[in-house]
């Protein structure tokens, strides 16, 4: 059964209250009853164990019976990718929600084709963020940002403890399992399928960023961005 993410300001004096769209979802779609017990947590690391109390045309309300405190990682793995379109960038957060990317931002690289998110958007992708995290059992959500340009934000990264990996079609040797060690804070580059310029390549070379390959065949970016993000966490949870 997953656990339900309510805001930590609504999770007070051992009583929680839902509303809004996960009222709808608990009542009318989950259709929970008064009574009825649940898992809920609130995405800092506490997952509780709780009672509905009562249920109103706008809000669920109920007791804490337990809690107790997941782990959160100790490293941290983010991911800077290109923007796929439509569908394929949903599926690309919510899996890497579930697998246990720290934060997604959205990256605008020289050959992007989609260089912007509307505001909607990015609630939509928070949402898929939430629900993803609520399935797979994780005690945090997943953080989604605004765009940003990999000129501006490559040289912000180049800091101690921190690993910066870039698959690159056109490296041959060196594979993620091969640099990843004790770094605190890890992350992964995934450019558009137009490929970097050489101009992002020299640049992130001068920040000391690792070019690595995922291999020979070309991937899409939601596929490139799950294989390295899976590579990296299974090298540091092991």
């Amino acid at each position: 059964m997953p656990h339900f993410y309510i805001n930590p300001k609504d999770i007070k004096n051992n009583n929680f209250i839902v509303k809004d769209e996960q009222f709808h979802y608990l009542s009318a779609v989950r259709r929970f009853s008064v009574g009825d017990e649940i898992n809920i947590f609130d995405g800092l690391g506490n997952s509780y164990k709780a009672r509905i109390d009562s249920i109103d045309k706008k809000s669920i309300k109920g007791s804490i019976l337990s809690s107790k405190t997941l782990v959160l990682p100790d490293k941290k793995v983010s991911l800077y990718t290109a923007i796929p379109k439509g569908e394929r960038f949903d599926w690309l957060i919510e899996k890497a929600s579930e697998i246990g990317i720290s934060k997604i931002v959205p990256t605008i690289y020289a050959r992007s084709v989609v260089k912007e998110l509307s505001a909607n958007k990015l609630e939509r992708y928070k949402k898929i963020s939430i629900s993803a995290s609520s399935q797979s059992w994780r005690a945090d959500i997943m953080t989604i940002e605004t765009p940003k340009k990999f000129s501006e934000i490559v040289e912000t990264l180049n800091q101690k403890d921190t690993l910066n990996i870039l698959p690159y079609e056109s490296e041959e040797n060196t594979v993620i399992y091969k640099i990843v060690g004790k770094d605190k804070n890890i992350n992964i580059f995934v450019g558009p399928e137009g490929g970097f310029d050489n101009t992002e390549i020299n640049l992130a070379l001068k920040n000391n960023f690792k070019i690595v390959t995922l291999g020979k065949n070309i991937l899409r970016v939601e596929t490139a961005g799950i294989v390295a993000s899976s590579v990296v966490l299974m090298m540091i949870n092991n």
